[in-house]
């Protein structure tokens, strides 16, 4: 005779709700409040929280030289290659190279 299965909403409800206790909260503003200037140099870190001018892969821990500063967005020159690209992101995406 085997025991009885249990059933309902109590069964793995304790091994569910760890992913939502654990999560990480939501992004601070620190990556807002840094300053950047043209002729710094950026590494590329892609945010997968942030969707909005998301750079494409290829790009994620590349160093761009910083050409032009906006109020969100940040224009970057980057070497692929023998090719200089320019990319156009937002502050989410990028963070100031050897702090």
């Amino acid at each position: 005779m085997t025991t009885k299965k249990p059933s309902g909403r109590s069964h793995g409800f304790r091994h569910k709700s760890r992913a939502v206790m654990t999560k990480d909260g939501p992004r601070g503003v620190s990556f807002m409040l840094r300053e950047y200037n043209v002729g710094d140099k950026a590494l590329i870190i892609i945010d997968p929280s942030q969707h909005k001018s998301l750079p494409h892969r290829r790009y994620h821990g590349k160093v761009g030289t910083i050409t032009e500063v906006g109020r969100r967005v940040v224009t970057l020159n980057v070497k692929l290659g023998e090719k200089t690209k320019t990319l156009i992101t937002r502050l989410d995406h990028i963070k100031p190279f050897g702090v």
